[in-house]
């Protein structure tokens, strides 16, 4: 790990360019009428990018368990009680925003602590592959597939109501006695302020922010390619986003985020025959009871 005090002041630069983004999203939403594609676009194009590349700098940073638990807990903290406010009705713009930061800060934490545990890169290998599998799983058939349904019902409600007039939206809030507040398991999703409108984008959950820190956090520790991996997961999560929009359909991120990233560095990601074993067999059970809880829930209907 290089020292931290020998880091240039320019290599800062990528957290606080993606301050400055996020705070213009954020103005932008006081702005309505902005085309809905293009701020999409610039989400996908400059607000994706920027978040992957705070992982770099923050990677300078591995900390130990104590301070990993600490700051853990402080993060979890910070997120619980701001996605109450938020729900409760409270100014958004300011809570939302600080938990999608606490969210990327205690994502990020986790993803830095384990790296800091592995003894050696090629454990990225059974990481990666268990990751991925256990993705897969929690899309089609847990709780990802939970958190995407009412996040898509929350969306297509946000958008019915930007389609309505302002005084028809106001006298259904007033009928209602209330506000149509986003369900919890919006805030377990890095958001982004959609400028032109009032609300949040999901871009990706939390696990994938954990994998990012990880991967980038295990190419200083272990030697590898920073930059190269840091286009790899992008990559990984470019084509996530273009096969879920192609099908229609969630689609989980890590297995593409990490198959780029295994690609990309197969050579350097050493395991014993032993290791591949153990890894295999871990794969195979999580496949197994994967089968078991598809069986279960779709052709028995449990």
């Amino acid at each position: 790990m290089s020292d931290p005090k020998s880091r240039p002041v320019s290599s800062y630069i990528f957290t606080i360019v993606w301050v400055v983004f996020y705070l213009a999203c954020l103005a932008l939403t006081f702005t309505p009428g902005l085309a809905g594609e293009a701020s999409y676009y610039l989400i996908l194009i400059i607000g994706i990018p920027l978040t992957v590349l705070t992982a770099y700098e923050w990677s300078i940073h591995v900390p130990g368990r104590k301070r990993a638990l600490v700051l853990v807990l402080s993060g979890v903290t910070v997120w619980v009680l701001t996605a109450l406010l938020v729900r409760a009705g409270y100014e958004w713009r300011l809570w939302h925003t600080v938990n999608t930061v606490s969210l990327l800060f205690t994502g990020y934490t986790i993803g830095f602590w384990l790296t800091g545990e592995l003894e050696k890169a090629g454990y990225l290998v059974p990481v990666s592959i268990i990751g991925a599998l256990v993705d897969i799983w929690s899309v089609f058939q847990g709780p990802s597939k939970s958190i995407g349904m009412q996040v898509t019902e929350y969306v297509k409600r946000q958008l019915e109501a930007e389609a309505l007039q302002e005084t028809e939206h106001i006298e259904r809030q007033l009928a209602a006695g209330t506000w149509d507040p986003p369900p919890f398991a919006n805030f377990a999703l890095l958001n982004f302020p959609m400028p032109g409108a009032e609300y949040m984008t999901p871009i990706f959950g939390f696990g994938d922010l954990v994998f990012i820190a990880l991967f980038v956090g295990g190419s200083r520790r272990f030697g590898l390619s920073i930059w190269k991996n840091i286009l790899l997961v992008l990559t990984g999560l470019a084509v996530s986003i273009l096969a879920a929009f192609l099908s229609g359909y969630p689609v989980p991120a890590l297995p593409f985020i990490c198959g780029f990233f295994l690609l990309g560095n197969f050579k350097n990601l050493v395991l014993t025959k032993k290791e591949w074993r153990i890894t295999l067999v871990m794969s195979a059970a999580i496949v197994f009871f994967g089968l078991i809880n598809y069986v279960n829930k779709v052709l028995l209907g449990g």
